[in-house]
Formats: C-alpha cells, structure tokens, sequence
C-alpha cells in the first residue's frame, strides 16, 4: 500500500491511498489533527494516515469498490487516535 501527501487545500490534510485492490483518500481535520489528536507534524500526520488507511484496507470487502473519501473530524472519531484506529480494525469504517 502506498500512502501519499496530496497538495494542501484548505484546512484539511489529505492523503491519496493506492492499496491492491483500488485507491482512496484519507482527509483529517485541522481540528481533529491539532487539537485533539495532537500530530505534531507532517510526518506524525502521514504515520496517522498510513494507519488508518491499514485499518481501512484491513476490513475491506474486496468485492466492493472502497469509497473515494474517508473524512476523520472531531464529530465522527474518539478523542484517542488508537481508540479510532481499533475501532475500525474491529468494525469496519460502517461500524
């Protein structure tokens, strides 16, 4: 899987994801990444999306076309980045 930084656009980070069986974007929140998650800086960020991303892939049904947009923001994620990434791993992003 290949995780990249794509041009800033506004207030968001987002990351272009090509994994083996299609690609997506991973986009996180000013609020969420420097507020409550605490990323210090673009490498933090990109080793927050690389996980995330992982976690993703990981309950993925391949049958399926993975969406073009992940959004994580403060509304939709826990306050701890492990929590979220777990999360996911256990439940799927519909979960």
């Amino acid at each position: 899987m290949v995780v990249t930084l794509l041009p800033v656009n506004g207030n968001s980070s987002k990351f272009h994801v090509e994994a083996n069986h299609g690609e997506f974007v991973v986009a996180l929140s000013y609020t969420l990444r420097t507020k409550i998650w605490k990323l210090a800086d673009d490498e933090a960020e990109l080793t927050a999306a690389k996980e995330l991303a992982e976690a993703i892939v990981s309950r993925h049904d391949p049958a399926l076309p993975f969406k073009k947009l992940y959004i994580f923001a403060e509304h939709n994620t826990y306050s701890l980045f492990n929590e979220t990434v777990q999360r996911i791993r256990k439940n799927g992003m519909d979960g």
